[in-house]
């Protein structure tokens, strides 16, 4: 199987031979090719569209290498939540990977400091002033889903993050009244849309993971060590949900390659292989990490699939 199918597979419900890989966010374009869409800024332009394909076209010349070199079963586009970049990426690269397409405004989610104070306010003496922004907020992701869809996006990622390091930015009683009825609605619309959801969030959602898993959303990316959050323990308690993550992105900072070796093994056996995983770090591959810590990340990662498909050789 390739990669592609490997996603795709995953996406309608089975397990493939082996899980594949991709990230959310791929941010050393420079480092690793020599390629970076911020280049085009350099030079004067008079036609903005035509520096918007400029940057589109090195973006997309990223994600081909990724796909044909670090075993990539998704073309990011470059500006996951625009309609017109998921298009022209599923244009030029849907023949080669699955292109998704993000939304991440249509549930409350963590804030700056300066709105912190303002949704707390609300929180408590007029709640249903947060009941009529979340209403709006729900409508227009809805509207988004379908324009991502009628781009090309072959499933959908909400980008929300919920949680700090030891816990969701709020109780899980005010989530039920003010996230959970309106997740359930965007994965009904996404469904509906005959697409498959992928929750995106840091931080720790023990105290909530229950409710998130009630909407049917159709799997969790982050499972954030630093949020203290075990993909063991996840995988125990929801033993078919598509899991994505938990190779922890602090220790990518260094080139400690036993450390690096042991978390890619860890998120391997529990995650994992023989189940319904897809490899990737807890975050993204962010700017300033070695190019070297992705490139044992990826080493380890190949070397399992290898064993594991001499095994399954073996036993056949």
């Amino acid at each position: 199987m390739t990669n592609k199918e490997r996603m795709q597979l995953l996406l309608e419900g089975g397990v493939p031979d082996v899980p594949p890989h991709w990230e959310l966010v791929y941010q050393i374009g420079r480092e690793t090719y020599g390629l970076d869409p911020d280049q085009v800024e350099q030079r004067a332009w008079t036609d903005e569209s035509a520096k918007w394909r400029a940057r589109a076209d090195i973006h997309n010349e990223v994600s081909l290498r990724l796909i044909e070199e670090c075993d990539w079963a998704v073309a990011l586009p470059m500006d996951s939540y625009n309609p017109q970049a998921v298009e022209y990426a599923k244009r030029a690269l849907g023949s080669h990977a699955l292109v998704p397409g993000f939304e991440g405004w249509g549930v409350f989610n963590t804030f700056n400091w300066q709105q912190i104070m303002d949704f707390s306010e609300k929180l408590y003496d007029r709640p249903y002033e947060l009941h009529a922004e979340a209403r709006t907020k729900c409508d227009h992701a809805k509207q988004q889903f379908r324009k991502l869809v009628d781009a090309g996006a072959d499933f959908l990622v909400g980008t929300y993050d919920w949680g700090f390091n030891d816990a969701p930015f709020i109780s899980p009683a005010h989530f039920r009244e003010f996230v959970t009825p309106y997740l359930a609605e965007l994965v009904q619309e996404a469904h509906e849309l005959k697409r498959k959801l992928i929750l995106h969030s840091d931080g720790c959602l023990t105290r909530i993971l229950d409710q998130i898993y009630s909407t049917g959303i159709d799997g969790y990316q982050s499972v954030d060590p630093q949020g203290h959050m075990d993909i063991r323990v996840v995988r125990q308690q929801y033993p078919d949900w598509l899991l994505m993550g938990n190779v922890a992105c602090n220790m990518l900072q260094d080139a400690d390659d036993a450390r690096i070796r042991d978390s890619v093994r860890y998120c391997m056996a529990h995650g994992g292989l023989g189940k319904r995983y897809i490899f990737s770090t807890s975050n993204c591959i962010f700017r300033g990490m070695p190019p070297e810590s992705y490139a044992i990340m990826l080493d380890e990662y190949r070397r399992l699939c290898r064993a594991n498909a001499e095994t399954d050789r073996r036993c056949h």
